[in-house]
């Protein structure tokens, strides 16, 4: 059973393969980005929960009592660290609907289809850690009572396998890693039923930081990503010189 000693292990307990860089050493803002520890990680992450119960303890003032949504917080931000999922039955409806950039736009349905979407990613970054930046929650409430939150958050770790996209399976494409350390931000929407379940939710995050960040895709300044970007003209010419033949501008 889930309490609140098993969240400040989770707390406690170290996630980072060492030695850290100081500075991240991808292809982004010049290579010049540092790094955030470990201390600096789990501190930022005790500090958001702290700033979370001060929010709800706010909405209590005007009648609303939302007091459920921390354990849930406490609960699903621990099931992912410690990869357990036997809470799912407490955090998510049977049928919830999911989204995320590596979908390519379609919709997760279901735990088992959550779980494997989530997993690409400790597949491809073992480490991986998940903190939620503090200040950095926004919680609206429906006419109807329907409560939704987004929440931004840091994820870390090292990139030393593949990550696959939809389908997350092998015949799904994959991105590469080098074994550099990541480190980026995302955000995640969650919409609850009454009952304190995540029905619908979604993340998003900039793809391109991410790639960037591992060193997978070249720096904006260099040649290669140049190229890669006058390529994207390649379509407009073709469609264009085709529009120019006889038979082109005929149809």
């Amino acid at each position: 059973m889930f309490d609140e000693s098993l969240f400040e292990q989770a707390l406690a307990q170290p996630r980072l393969r060492r030695p850290l860089p100081e500075f991240l050493a991808g292809n982004r803002a010049g290579g010049r980005v540092r790094v955030l520890d470990e201390d600096e990680l789990t501190a930022m992450t005790q500090r958001w929960f702290v700033d979370f119960e001060r929010k709800i303890q706010h909405y209590k003032t005007f009648g609303i009592d939302i007091a459920w949504i921390m354990e849930w917080a406490k609960k699903y931000w621990w099931s992912w660290i410690m990869r357990d999922m036997s809470l799912n039955d407490e955090l998510y409806t049977p049928d919830l609907r999911y989204k995320d950039p590596t979908t390519f736009g379609r919709v997760l349905v279901g735990h088992d289809e959550f779980v494997k979407y989530n997993f690409a990613f400790f597949d491809a970054i073992p480490d991986w850690r998940y903190d939620p930046l503090p200040g950095q929650v926004y919680i609206d409430i429906t006419e109807d009572g329907t409560v939704r939150t987004i929440i931004r958050y840091i994820g870390s770790g090292h990139f030393d396998g593949s990550l696959r996209f939809y389908p997350y399976d092998e015949s799904a494409p994959s991105v590469h890693g080098v074994g550099t350390f990541v480190q980026c931000s995302a955000v995640d929407r969650y919409h609850f039923t009454p009952d304190g379940l995540m029905y619908e939710g979604e993340t998003l995050f900039d793809l391109l930081d991410g790639l960037q960040s591992a060193g997978v895709v070249p720096a904006e300044d260099s040649w290669q990503f140049r190229a890669i970007t006058q390529a994207s003209r390649l379509p407009t010419l073709l469609r264009d010189a085709r529009a120019a033949l006889p038979f082109g501008a005929a149809r």
